[in-house]
């Protein structure tokens, strides 16, 4: 039995359902945000990448020793608005950076401008360096004064590092 072949039939409009599948954005899950880290004078310096995030829309907060940021990228919806394309990833992006006891979280500072989030934190007033006097034998012992810390001693639990490093998790 011969079989008919319809030479207009790519010309003809696709289906409701086709168009559903190529105009659908897929939500973006647990997708790692891009960021840079680096030190700048007395400043530890954490840049990601934000384009198209309004500041109302980013959240940053600090959890024990650990740097969480927090953004939603929406597509634009709603009467009138037909999406062609959408080549970036929506939906909500986390990303949790560990910081060493060296940078002060209690001043930790964000902005966003230019599709960059900037999040800044000073060098910690003490980063618990001292000097350990020695007594002789007979001396009794004095227990030393507690050094000035930049951060609640209830949070060590969660620090990484003891250094200047940052260190990253899923």
């Amino acid at each position: 039995m011969p079989q008919n072949i319809d030479p207009l039939r790519t010309l003809r409009p696709l289906r409701e359902e086709e168009i559903e599948q190529l105009t659908t954005v897929r939500e973006a899950v647990a997708t790692p945000l891009a960021y840079d880290v680096y030190r700048t004078g007395d400043e530890l310096v954490i840049e990601f990448d934000a384009p198209g995030v309004a500041p109302e829309d980013i959240d940053v907060s600090v959890d024990g020793r650990a740097v969480v940021v927090t953004l939603r990228r929406q597509l634009a919806k709603g009467p009138g608005v037909d999406v062609i394309e959408s080549g970036r990833q929506h939906g909500t992006f986390r990303q949790r950076l560990w910081v060493g006891e060296s940078w002060n979280l209690h001043e930790l500072r964000a902005r966003a401008e230019h599709g960059v989030l900037s999040v800044r934190a000073p060098v910690a007033a003490d980063t618990g360096s001292r000097r350990i006097e020695v007594a002789g034998g007979a001396e009794e012992l004095q227990r030393p004064a507690a050094p000035q810390q930049a951060y609640d001693a209830s949070e060590r639990a969660v620090v990484v590092g003891d250094d200047a490093s940052v260190h990253t998790a899923a």
